[in-house]
Formats: C-alpha cells, sequence, structure tokens
C-alpha cells in the first residue's frame, strides 16, 4: 500500500497513467484540443486585425495567413485517428473489442490495488464522487445545456451563420466578433465540464468496483486507523 489513506488525488494519478490501446497512440483529445485552439485562435485573430486596420495590405495577407492556420488547425482536430485505415463495421467492431480487452486488463490492475484500501474508505470516496457527480450533471445544463453532446456542429453552423455574407476582406462588426468569440468560450468551457464529469464517473465506477470485493480484514481496518 502506497500510503495509509486513499486520495482522489492519488487514484486520478493512477488513471492518468494508465496506458492507451495502439488505436490511440495518436492521443486523439490533445490533438483536437490544439487544433481547436490553433483554428480558432487564428480566425479569430485575423478577424481582428482586419477590423483594426480595414485598408492595409499587410493586414490583409496577415489575415491571410491566419485563415490557412485557421484550417490547419480544424483539420487536424477533425481529421480521424487512422485515415489510412480502410473504414468497416466489422473493422471498427474488432478494434473496439481489443480495445476493450487492452483497457480491462489495466483497469482491473488497478482495481486490484484499490482493494488493498479497507472498504469503508472505498465506500466513503464512491459515495462521495457519485453525489459530485451529480451536481456536475445539474450544473452542465446551466452553463451550456447540450451543447457538448452535438460535438463540433452548433460552433460549425453558428460561424456560418455568422459569417456567410460576408465578403473578402471580411468586415464583421463588433458585435459579431464578441459574440463569435463567446459562442467558441461557451463551447470549450461546456468541453472542459464535461471532461471533468466524465473522469468523476470513472473515478466512482472504479471506487464501486473495488469496494464491492475489497477485503474487510482486521489488518486492513487496523492499518485505516493507523492512519
Amino acid at each position: 500500500m502506497d500510503s495509509a489513506t486513499l486520495t482522489f488525488a492519488a487514484l486520478n494519478a493512477r488513471i492518468d497513467q494508465l496506458p492507451d490501446h495502439e488505436s490511440l497512440s495518436i492521443a486523439p483529445t490533445k490533438r483536437q484540443r490544439w487544433g481547436y485552439v490553433i483554428g480558432f485562435g487564428a480566425g479569430f485573430t485575423g478577424l481582428l486585425a482586419i477590423k483594426l486596420q480595414p485598408d492595409s495590405k499587410a493586414v490583409t495577407i496577415f489575415a491571410m495567413v491566419m485563415i490557412v492556420a485557421e484550417i490547419a488547425g480544424l483539420l487536424i482536430a477533425l481529421i480521424p485517428r487512422s485515415p489510412w485505415k480502410r473504414p468497416g463495421f466489422a473493422s471498427e467492431r474488432r478494434e473496439y473489442a481489443e480495445q476493450l480487452d487492452f483497457d480491462m486488463r489495466h483497469e482491473e490492475e488497478l482495481v486490484a490495488w484499490l482493494r488493498t484500501f479497507p472498504k469503508e474508505r472505498l465506500d466513503a470516496m464512491a459515495q462521495y464522487v457519485a453525489q459530485r457527480h451529480e451536481q456536475l450533471k445539474d450544473k452542465l445544463p446551466l452553463v451550456s445545456g447540450g451543447l457538448e453532446k452535438l460535438g463540433a456542429l452548433p460552433v460549425a453552423v453558428a460561424l456560418y451563420l455568422q459569417f456567410k455574407d460576408l465578403h473578402w476582406p471580411p468586415h464583421p462588426t463588433w458585435l459579431e466578433l464578441i459574440l463569435g468569440f463567446a459562442l467558441v468560450s461557451l463551447y470549450w468551457a461546456s468541453l472542459l465540464l464535461a471532461s471533468v464529469r466524465f473522469r468523476a464517473q470513472k473515478l466512482g465506477v472504479l471506487l464501486q468496483r473495488a469496494a464491492e470485493s475489497a477485503d474487510t480484514t482486521p489488518d486492513h481496518d487496523d492499518g485505516y486507523l493507523a492512519g
């Protein structure tokens, strides 16, 4: 046992250290995050530059470079993990089954580590994180409703409706710039909150699994009280 008392920070660190299946070796979550940051950041930077200096040739060239960077960033975020892989229902199901086997083996090792802690501690943490998970589920609609469940579609539609009538070089109003930036910021915040909620759910599942099969020998109880 690493310590007498289990903490959420220690368990979270263990989850972060779990290896990824080879199909996830490109780390799509991190790649998508940076792709969206580069894409939307470059897009808003270019529009803001044109808004501040609309008659400058240098600014127009700079805006074109930013648009190219925006397209490149969004492509990085949206391109499939394995574009060279032959698509098909059978191959996707087979890869998903292999990933489940891989993840289950490593999560079983994590559950075995959790079982070295007292059952009372596991039950208390599982109950507490379940309560916090419900609070996160209630908080998410207050922030963005079901925006995160629609993926990038709301952002794409909103940006299209916002800029479809613009001409080159674009001259958006300050209100359009502010609303566009607010929309993307809200979408990003909803994704971050959803990520925290998913982690809380995983913490609860692992703790509950460990608690259901944890040993309740006097040695464990004594170790917990001593901590």
